[in-house]
């Protein structure tokens, strides 16, 4: 009489089949998990790129050639200095009527401890004391950062030597900026255009010469004969 119950051969074959079978199945959904990861942390890079990229160019259109901080220790419209950028911007909307200035100050500062790119806003840039700035992340898991001065040749520093009191120097804006960074390493070059700063300085010196010409006048009275 024929037996239908396995063997033990075929139940050990059953066995390592239906194991081959679920190493293959997880092997499989391990690598899903993988990709599906990868492409989530893709997603927020992307997303964390395309939000500092665009905060930093709305900002580089609405700097504005107007000196911060005080009489006694005057602050050049852009600085580039020691790998920290900042610049006097326009723009500032104020729907409360709370009387807030039209300018602020903004400071782009790399952290290389912590691997981040902050951004730092003043409110006053009167450089009022204590004032402490509104700080939020550009970037973050920077390996390296470096920001130049497009002049239209790259610099390291901006402005050069200047006397503190030559308010057209003061105010003189290049021609734009650029950031070379590495994140999880993969470089990006960053170059952004400051709008129309040839106008801007032709117009700071011809009102600098309408200036000197005035005080030649008022200085001396023949003049208004």
């Amino acid at each position: 009489m024929k037996k239908n119950a396995f063997t033990l051969v075929e139940l050990l074959v059953a066995i390592a089949i239906f194991a081959i079978l679920s190493a293959l199945g997880w092997k499989t959904f391990d690598h899903i998990a993988k990709i599906k990861d990868r492409n989530a942390t893709h997603e927020e890079n992307l997303a964390q790129l395309q939000e500092a990229y665009q905060q930093i160019q709305r900002d580089s259109i609405q700097i504005t050639a107007v000196v911060a901080g005080n009489s006694e220790k005057p602050q050049a419209a852009l600085i580039l200095h020691d790998q920290s950028l900042s610049f006097t911007k326009s723009g500032v909307v104020d729907p409360l009527q709370q009387k807030k200035a039209p300018t602020e100050r903004v400071e782009y500062h790399y952290n290389a401890q912590d691997k981040k790119l902050y951004r730092l806003k003043y409110t006053y840039i009167n450089g009022t004391p204590n004032q402490q700035p509104v700080s939020s992340v550009l970037l973050a898991r920077v390996d390296q950062l470096q920001m130049n001065i497009l002049n239209p040749q790259a610099l390291d520093h901006w402005p050069d030597m200047i006397d503190p009191n030559d308010q057209t120097a003061l105010r003189r804006l290049p021609r734009g900026f650029s950031l070379k960074f590495s994140i999880d390493d993969v470089e990006y070059e960053w170059i952004f255009d400051l709008l129309n700063t040839d106008f801007i300085s032709s117009n700071l010196s011809k009102n600098s010469l309408k200036k000197q010409s005035s005080d030649r006048t008022l200085s001396d009275p023949s003049i208004l004969v």
